[in-house]
């Protein structure tokens, strides 16, 4: 067994028991060894410069598996290496919806490779605390749906097309807003993942907020959701990405975080003794290719006019809205 997959293995170990090995009863018959519960503080990851020009030591590796997690199939899993807080965090979060809401797992898109820097279709993601998660979904019967890379209108309705050209596999979604919100939630509440910035699209994040607002959550976590929330350039309808800040000991080995720099994370890292670092100078590397929407659109091939029309309404909020919000510009 590789170090990556023993790692996997207790990490559904711990996030399943929460305990060691030393702490359960002796079994009435003999079962297989099973790896000791994950040591988060035996991992010395380094997030290294900016998040769109860096790159990672040690970085940890994201299960392909785990209690309310999956790595993406789909995608390179070269591609799932973070920092050991922002895998632990993402890993606590997912465990927190299965416990409390259950479900299918959500499913996790890209991180940074093993060592960081430029990754194919992102301009970020080169130092590890950069993460793309798809939505929770729920299916046409209202139950919970394997998630795909659907986007979503401002009802929170979406389509699962398959085949773009034929009508009849298509699937309708809906956007599962308590379970997407709890997960976000979890990281919000999470000090040493320490969750900088959710990009979003901005009607999606206004049904997280409206959820919000009418549960019983601590309005700190609110107030702070509504701050790191933005629509960037690309909508992000389809799926979150978020951005963790450096921790500690990362900015004492030259991590930069990114604006915005909230009050609250000062005070942070000024009780630790820490002052944040401005970002490093742009070296000069090849950048990602990124596909834009109109080549996308062409590149796809003939089409069923029900996607046509999904993609003329996608056209209302695909332009970056400035909200006026102090950390949203």
């Amino acid at each position: 067994m590789r170090c990556d997959e023993l790692f996997a293995t207790a990490l559904i170990v711990a996030a399943t028991t929460g305990c060691s090995l030393a702490n359960e009863p002796a079994a009435a018959t003999p079962s297989p060894p099973r790896p000791p519960a994950v040591d988060w503080d035996a991992f010395d990851s380094t997030s290294e410069r900016n998040p769109n020009d860096g790159s990672l030591r040690g970085g940890v590796p994201l299960p392909s598996t785990a209690p309310g997690l999956r790595f993406n199939p789909g995608r390179d899993p070269k591609a799932r290496y973070g920092t050991s807080e922002m895998v632990h965090g993402l890993v606590d979060a997912a465990n927190r919806v299965h416990r409390e809401l259950g479900g299918l797992p959500v499913t996790i898109n890209d991180l940074s490779l093993a060592h960081g820097g430029p990754i194919p279709h992102h301009r970020s993601h080169q130092n590890g605390r950069d993460v793309d998660v798809l939505f929770y979904q729920l299916g046409p019967d209202g139950e919970p749906i394997e998630s795909v890379g659907a986007f979503f209108d401002p009802s929170g309705a979406g389509v699962d097309f398959q085949d773009l050209a034929d009508p009849s596999d298509d699937v309708a979604l809906r956007f599962d807003v308590p379970r997407t919100w709890l997960f976000v939630r979890a990281l919000i509440e999470d000090d040493e993942a320490a969750l900088q910035h959710v990009f979003v699209a901005e009607h999606l994040r206004t049904l997280l907020l409206e959820y919000a607002r009418g549960h019983d959550v601590p309005s700190g976590t609110v107030a702070r959701f509504a701050e790191m929330t933005c629509q960037p350039g690309y909508p992000h309808d389809d799926h979150l990405h978020l951005r963790f800040f450096c921790s500690p000991d990362d900015i004492a080995r030259g991590c930069r975080d990114s604006p915005p720099m909230y009050p609250w994370r000062r005070d942070k890292l000024k009780a630790a003794g820490v002052r944040p670092l401005p970002l490093a100078p742009k070296r000069k590397e090849a950048k990602a290719k990124i596909v834009t929407h109109k080549q996308a659109r062409e590149a796809a091939g003939p089409m069923d006019a029900e996607v046509e029309r999904w993609l003329d309404r996608r056209q209302r909020w695909l332009e970056r809205p400035h909200p006026g919000r102090v950390y949203c510009r």
